[in-house]
Parts: structure tokens; C-alpha cells; sequence
């Protein structure tokens, strides 16, 4: 402070321009910091608002997304953390291709937990697929 004084009382005009130099890129400095923050919590926010879900729905074929959807329903608990090791093996390019549904199922088995899946027996007549208990009505009625 001293120094400063010196300078302007010895009528030095570089001093503040010298210092108004400095506040500026104290200024700048101080915006950039602000800056980097911000896009931090930007990101962070982006990645919270993935849901890991998401992302492994994106990973699934059309037969995987039915097999998770009964599993949600058979095992809650259980399909919540199949999803998050999924998304957590995805995250870390552990998985890389499609996930089909009968490698899910069978997941979903070695764990322990079998997911039954709806069954439809469709009997071909004459052209047209009928489910079999049509069938079995018509020929009862038959009968």
C-alpha cells in the first residue's frame, strides 16, 4: 500500500492504469471460474436426470423390453437392480450390443428369479391361426 501511495503521489499515471489492468483480469479470472462451475452442475444434472432405465431400454430389442416389463411386475426389487447393473456395465462399455430377450430371461433365472412369461398356442387351419382355445370350443361344440 505504501508503494502505491509513493507511486501516486510521485504522479505516476502507468500505476492506475496498471491497476485497473490487474482488476480486469481478476475479474476475467473470477468469470471463468464461475464459468467451469456452472458447466459442472450442468453435467451433473444431465446425469442425474438420466434414468438409468432409459438407458437400458435404449440396449434392448423389442423381446428384452417384455421380459424387464414382466420382471417389473414379478420382482420389483429385483428387476430395480438388474437395471442399475445393466445401466452401471453400459456406462462402463462393459455392454456394447443389444441385449435380447432370451439372455435377459435367462438372467433372470440364474439369479433365481424365473420370469414367467404369457404363452399363447396358435393352431394353423385352413390358412388362419386360431388361438387353441377356439379350437378347443369349436370341437367341443362339435362333440
Amino acid at each position: 500500500m505504501l508503494l502505491a501511495e509513493t507511486l501516486k503521489t510521485q504522479g505516476c499515471r502507468e500505476y492506475g492504469a496498471i491497476m485497473e489492468d490487474d482488476i480486469e483480469l481478476l475479474k476475467m479470472k473470477r468469470l471463468l471460474k464461475l464459468q467451469r462451475e456452472l458447466l459442472k452442475r450442468k453435467i451433473k444434472t444431465t446425469e442425474a436426470k438420466e434414468r438409468p432405465r432409459d438407458l437400458v431400454l435404449k440396449y434392448m430389442d423389442t423381446k428384452a423390453k417384455e421380459v424387464l416389463e414382466m420382471a417389473e411386475m414379478q420382482y420389483p426389487k429385483v428387476a430395480e437392480y438388474v437395471v442399475r447393473e445393466l445401466y452401471r456395465l453400459i456406462k462402463l462399455g462393459k455392454i456394447k450390443s443389444k441385449i435380447d430377450g432370451y439372455s435377459l430371461f435367462e438372467l433372470f433365472a440364474r439369479l433365481g428369479y424365473p420370469v414367467r412369461m404369457p404363452t399363447r398356442i396358435v393352431i394353423k387351419e385352413k390358412g388362419r391361426s386360431k388361438p387353441l382355445s377356439e379350437v378347443l370350443k369349436e370341437r367341443l361344440r362339435k362333440d
